[in-house]
């Protein structure tokens, strides 16, 4: 599925939890999440080993960025959120129309709401967003609302 193609995520789409370990979570539908996936693989080798790779930067009026913005804003929006100040790195989104979710995005197939804990993660990868999903705030004038994973 490619961005045109992709439905759109309404803030009501997304169920904001935490993991057994009290990690931040955003379970998101299936269709939505595989492109999410697939958007934050962009520009990252196969190859490469290790954490520290950064997609490539999906324009600020593009499918992935609006569906990131949307995240967001079901993640701030949530009880959970009220309780932490910092909001997983969220709080410069509030103030400056940017930040990072250091939390985790996954489809719901790929989520035990039960366990709360990932669904056989082997067979649901294509359900599980790489890094964190971040957009770049209003002082990064070029790069203002673009997003990176």
């Amino acid at each position: 599925m490619t961005e045109t193609t992709a439905p759109t995520l309404t803030t009501n789409d997304v169920t904001v939890t935490t993991d057994h370990a009290g990690r931040p979570y955003a379970v998101i539908p299936d269709d939505i999440a595989r492109a999410l996936t697939l958007a934050s693989h962009q520009g990252i080798d196969p190859e490469a080993r290790g954490m520290f790779f950064e997609s490539d930067r999906h324009p600020a009026d593009s499918w992935t960025a609006a569906t990131v913005r949307t995240i967001f804003e079901a993640l701030l929006a949530s009880p959970l959120a009220r309780e932490d100040v910092h909001a997983w790195g969220l709080a410069l989104y509030r103030e400056f129309g940017g930040g990072t979710f250091y939390g985790f995005i996954v489809g719901e197939s790929g989520w035990d709401p039960d366990t709360r804990w990932w669904r056989n993660p082997e067979t649901t990868a294509d359900l599980c967003v790489h890094g964190n999903a971040s957009i770049a705030p209003e002082c990064r004038r070029p790069l203002a609302g673009t997003c990176t994973f």
